[in-house]
């Protein structure tokens, strides 16, 4: 986030600079087939997000928090997980003799998570109680992954204080195991990335860490007499991110700190957003970090434990001008359907998105082989074309923090969303009226073309309402074959939006199960063929902000009745064909 010793001139000169920018290249995108309506009533979601805030202004208070789609209890319909947040203490509250709290909650209101059942009807059932997640902590992120392979997904939660690992028993409940696993992870913890690292066919867990900050170390800006504003990440050192090794000792699951070993100590990053890729092709899981006015971070995994920090050398660590931008979520895809990786990152109001595309030929012509593909030449670097593709002017007057690619209309073009909001009411009330404290979310269309452009349709689509946003996920909650939207608010309400558009292209939906590979299946690799056109989506956790979306994988095939072919290359490395599979269906493959 910026400082604010320097908000007010960026923010100014990035306004002025999105209300005279260069015109775009236009297209005619169909508003029809995509329209978004908000069913969070009618859901029985009524999970509300509790920031803590009391007058101190804590700078925790400005990040939280993040959403989970899980299906925990293994019915086929997406549940959802809500991150929450806590009052400050009365001890927490006392350091800061300064800035005496405005207003206390009352000691006896406990906030906790959320987490809500899918009745298959298109109402949810608040299941915390029940499920054993009845537990007060201050909360950031979540992820969802089966880290011990039993058929029943797990979940972690990140936040400000201790990691906790929640076993699932697989009779709708969870079991805190955080200290049985020797999971120790404290600090301010932020997303987090279940994968595979070292390819031995179980989760291993990557948290990312922001700044080092206490109650007591807290510091705020003012601009004039008694208005207080966070001031930005700079004045706090960073805290390094931390790798846990899935190991199996003596028939229990311990996750090791594996961080030093592995080339991960790094405390100059302050992470807030993560995402698993495969940018050099060598069937090896490598991890993109977006870092908040650092440079970020491009892990190679090299294949022998340890992992080697390409963002300088293959130009992700800073932006257009030589300049580390406030990153804040992360997604990775293949947007182009070239074979090509692709890094899109939301930024602070006035940075507006990045899209850092992969500049190498395609390697779309070699065919699916279960021998391991030679990397790419180490000059395949990424470029930001984010004003070119037509991201940048409707994202600079925002700030955005969670991000993801997905296939809104089923057209087989990769579509982007953005949850946008800021951080200090007070601020935006000083800089400039055209920046709003709430924002409304920002949906990019894509239109295809051998210049692939993207265009905002947001308020056409109906994602009309303002919101101070930050985590975004997506999943079909309806299993009608298209993706909804669930956002969360910091210090708001959660916001579930229906996929209705009509019409949308047919739609194939791909649920994988690894045998040799982790259960999951994370780290898979699916290659979809329509009309000799290939779209290639990968099974993964983390991305977004400090939320996660549904694991199964969604291709829209257009008007294709099927797909000519679909390949698969599962974390084992082992490569699985099927031809001709037939449209508008939820398919589980399982790996051979």
């Amino acid at each position: 986030m910026c400082h604010v010793a320097m908000s007010r001139a960026r923010a100014v000169c990035f306004i002025l600079l999105a209300m005279t920018g260069a015109g775009l290249p236009e297209y005619a995108a169909d508003a029809a087939a995509v329209q978004f309506t908000e069913a969070t009533k009618q859901a029985k979601l009524t999970f509300t997000h509790q920031n803590g805030a009391a007058g101190q202004k804590y700078y925790p208070e400005a990040f939280g928090s993040g959403v989970c789609v899980i299906d925990y209890d293994r019915d086929g319909w997406p549940d959802l997980f809500f991150v929450n947040g806590r009052a400050w203490t009365s001890a927490e509250q006392s350091v800061a003799k300064t800035r005496p709290p405005k207003q206390s909650p009352p000691a006896s209101q406990a906030s906790f998570p959320a987490l809500y059942r899918n009745n298959h009807d298109g109402t949810w059932t608040d299941t915390t109680k029940q499920a054993g997640l009845l537990f007060e902590s201050y909360g950031m992120g979540c992820a969802v992954g089966d880290y011990d392979n039993d058929g029943f997904p797990d979940l972690v939660v990140t936040g400000y204080g201790p990691v906790h690992l929640f076993h699932n028993t697989g009779k709708g409940s969870f079991e805190d195991v955080t200290a049985s696993v020797l999971l120790n992870d404290t600090g301010w913890s932020t997303c987090a990335v279940w994968f595979d690292y070292d390819g031995d066919g179980d989760l291993d867990l990557f948290i990312c860490h922001y700044i080092q900050w206490t109650p007591r170390t807290d510091i705020t800006c003012g601009l004039s007499g008694a208005v207080k504003l966070f001031c930005g990440p700079d004045p706090y050192r960073g805290e390094s991110n931390r790798l846990y090794r899935n190991d199996l000792i003596d028939g229990r699951r311990v996750l090791t700190d594996v961080t030093q070993a592995a080339g991960l100590l790094n405390p100059k990053g302050k992470t807030l957003g993560a995402a698993l890729l495969d940018y050099n092709d060598d069937g090896r899981l490598d991890l993109a970090v977006a870092n908040d006015q650092v440079p970020n971070f491009l892990y190679r995994n090299n294949g022998d434990g340890t992992f080697t920090d390409d963002s300088v050398m293959l130009g992700l660590s800073v932006g257009r001008f030589g300049v580390a931008k406030a990153g804040m979520g992360i997604d990775a895809a293949d947007p182009l359907n070239d074979g090509g990786a692709a890094i899109l990152v939301g930024n602070f109001a006035g940075e507006g998105l990045t899209l850092h595309l992969q500049e190498r030929p395609p390697r779309r012509a070699e065919p699916p082989s279960d021998r391991p593909r030679p990397p790419l030449a180490p000059a395949a670097v990424f470029k930001d074309h984010a004003p070119r593709l037509g991201l940048t002017t409707p994202s600079l007057s925002v700030l955005t923090f969670g991000v993801l690619f997905f296939d809104a209309d089923l057209d087989g073009r990769l579509d982007i969303v953005a949850a946008d909001g800021h951080i200090d009411a007070d601020l935006v009330n000083f800089l400039e009226r055209r920046v709003t404290y709430r924002e409304r979310p920002l949906f990019f269309v894509s239109g295809g073309g051998e210049r692939i452009l993207f265009q905002e349709m947001g308020e056409a689509a109906g994602l009309t309402q303002p919101m101070v946003g930050r985590g975004v996920a997506y999943a079909d909650v309806d299993r009608d074959g298209d993706l909804d939207l669930v956002f969360t608010e910091n210090g708001g309400p959660a916001h579930l939006y229906r996929n209705e558009g009509k019409p949308k292209g047919r739609w194939l939906r791909l649920e994988l199960v690894g045998t040799k590979s982790n259960r999951d299946a994370i780290g898979a690799v699916v290659r979809v063929t329509v009309n000799g056109v290939t779209q290639t989506r990968m099974v993964k956790t983390g991305s977004s902000y400090l939320s996660q979306s549904e694991l199964p994988l969604t291709f829209g095939l257009g008007t294709a009745e099927a797909a000519d072919r679909i390949d698969i290359r599962w974390p084992s490395g082992h490569v699985q064909t099927l031809e001709k599979v037939a449209a508008d269906q939820h398919m589980v493959i399982t790996e051979q």
